[in-house]
């Protein structure tokens, strides 16, 4: 995703340079007692150096072999209301950016306000992950990593997703809404089951769970931190 620019390679063709120039001429002054062929035997060595290093990395640079290509890819996590969605892509987002990659995260705290009369009801909310799913699908095609983080409780919409992009990945966290009530702040589920609140995936919506998920991770038994880890060294294995 990255690659050094004509300043980076030359800023580093100098600072090898300077030091390795120094080291030369401290020796020819070491072994000769004079530091006046030290110097110039010191600096016909950088110059001399300095261009042919500039050259060898240039020609590295347009060269093909050896590089392997990191595919962009759409990683999909879905589950049940404060199952952990959000941080979990968080996490994973901080770990593959320490890898240089190119990531865009999409959750859906931060995306449901773009369409603030966007619903609740099985036709609005298949609605609204179509439309983010070809938002992914074009940063996909770019060349750009996304993490996506969605409830998208119904197989219909998530499969649509899926057939848009090149590489989906699917990733469902099994849990509870009994599970997940000692993690929540704002009560949902309670609210739910008093009628307080509809279309709660979990509670007067199904979750419809797909066999085609690629990685199901268990999060009764796992803490985020566990979670992030199997997540990790998925995408390691099979992605990148």
């Amino acid at each position: 995703m990255y690659k050094d620019s004509n300043l980076r390679t030359i800023l580093k063709t100098i600072s090898w340079r300077i030091t390795a120039t120094t080291t030369t001429a401290t020796l020819v002054y070491l072994f000769t007692g004079q530091l006046q062929t030290a110097i110039e035997v010191g600096l016909l060595e950088m110059g001399a150096k300095m261009l042919f290093y500039y050259l060898h990395e240039r020609m590295w640079d347009k060269m093909m072999f050896g590089r392997v290509e990191v595919p962009a890819f759409v990683l999909w996590i879905t589950g049940i209301p404060r199952s952990g969605k959000t941080t979990l892509g968080d996490m994973v987002e901080t770990r593959l950016k320490d890898e240089k990659l190119k990531i865009q995260r999409l959750d859906s705290h931060d995306v449901r306000p773009l369409f603030p009369e966007t619903g609740f009801s099985r036709d609005e909310v298949n609605n609204h992950i179509k439309r983010v799913g070809h938002l992914a699908s074009m940063m996909e095609k770019n060349g750009i990593i996304t993490i996506a983080s969605f409830v998208s409780p119904f197989t219909e919409s998530r499969e649509f997703v899926r057939s848009i992009c090149r590489n989906y990945v699917e990733v469902y966290l099994k849990t509870t809404p009994d599970h997940v009530r000692k993690y929540e702040t704002d009560d949902i589920y309670d609210k739910a089951k008093r009628g307080l609140v509809h279309n709660v995936p979990g509670v007067d919506v199904e979750y419809e769970a797909s066999e085609k998920t690629e990685l199901v991770i268990d999060m009764t038994s796992l803490s985020l931190e566990e979670a992030s880890e199997k997540l990790i060294k998925y995408i390691k294995k099979n992605l990148i």
